[in-house]
């Protein structure tokens, strides 16, 4: 079967925009390269992970901010529900600015000095819509999450201080 130029030249550039989707940036990981809709693409191989230090980049799941009363006032209509502890917040973490709601997986963050810089960015870009490219250091945990089908691995993240969550807007791209 002989293709046409124009033919290879679309699958030649539908490869490079999928490998850059996964590609790695200062060190850090593409969301996309280990997750699909918020699981692990590769269980096996991110148990290997479970516990360790990673370095990740993806975007803010705008649909998912949690926090108590004092990030509520900051997320406003952006606040999605009382934070995991009383110490911590939470945002989720997509592999693609285009993913679903809800397809993305969570990064625990301290509340701390910097917590409230770092809502304000996420509320704003909400607000107007723009998506929140994020680069986070921290340590990647694995669990089992029975579907009613299969079984597929779950991914969360935690992270040790709002200093290891750098964010990019698209603003500033």
């Amino acid at each position: 079967m002989k293709r046409s130029t124009g033919s290879i030249l679309l699958i030649v550039l539908l490869l490079v925009m999928v490998a850059g989707c996964n590609q790695a940036i200062d060190g850090y990981t593409a969301a996309s390269a280990i997750s699909r809709n918020g699981f692990a693409i590769n269980g096996d191989e991110l148990r290997k992970l479970d516990g360790q230090q990673v370095a990740i980049w993806g975007y803010v799941d705008q649909g998912n901010l949690y926090g108590d009363a004092s990030a509520r006032q900051i997320l406003g209509e952006w606040w999605s529900g009382a934070g995991p502890t009383a110490t911590s917040w939470q945002f989720n973490l997509k592999a693609n600015a285009d993913d679903a709601v809800g397809r993305s997986f969570a990064v625990f963050v301290p509340n701390d000095a910097g917590r409230d810089d770092l809502l304000e960015v996420l509320a704003a870009d909400a607000r107007a819509q723009r998506p929140t490219r994020v680069f986070v250091k921290g340590r990647l945990y694995t669990f089992d999450a029975p579907g009613n089908f299969s079984k597929q691995t779950g991914l969360y993240m935690e992270v040790a201080s709002s200093g290891d969550i750098l964010l990019v807007s698209s603003e500033d791209e």
